[in-house]
């Protein structure tokens, strides 16, 4: 069993995520697709780079506020099969999952929803990355 981090930031002054993990993935902008293993534990945090004052690109988020697996009934999330045991637990603005102990398969994957809100805005967003089986 791994622990994998995935930080959760801004990109820019803007409403959209700036997602990178633990493993060394960073694209720049909400597109990551974190790869696991079985029984990985993941834990979803704020950014550190986004503290003031924020590094190059990283911009601060108030709170992670929920996760959970995406609708694979949904046109858009067809492909999508559990890979998370369960909807993330969240608490004080960080979420931690466990990917299931029996892999479904190498490079399934599983979409999931980070809902947000930002400093001194009370809407919550949301954005659906990707975590894949190794």
């Amino acid at each position: 069993m791994e622990g994998i981090t995935i930080y959760v930031s801004r990109r820019g002054n803007s409403n959209n995520l700036r997602l990178r993990d633990s493993e060394g993935h960073n694209p720049g902008n909400d597109l990551l697709t974190t790869d696991v293993n079985a029984s990985d534990t993941i834990t979803w945090i704020k950014d550190p780079r986004a503290n003031p004052p924020a590094q190059s690109g990283y911009f601060p988020i108030e709170c992670i506020t929920k996760i959970t697996k995406s609708d694979s009934s949904l046109p858009q999330y067809r492909n999508s099969i559990p890979v998370l045991t369960a909807d993330p637990t969240v608490n004080e603005c960080s979420a931690l999952g466990t990917v299931l102990d029996n892999s479904p398969g190498s490079g399934k994957f599983e979409n999931y929803t980070i809902f947000y809100t930002l400093p001194g805005d009370t809407t919550i967003h949301q954005d659906d990355p990707q975590l894949r089986m190794r």
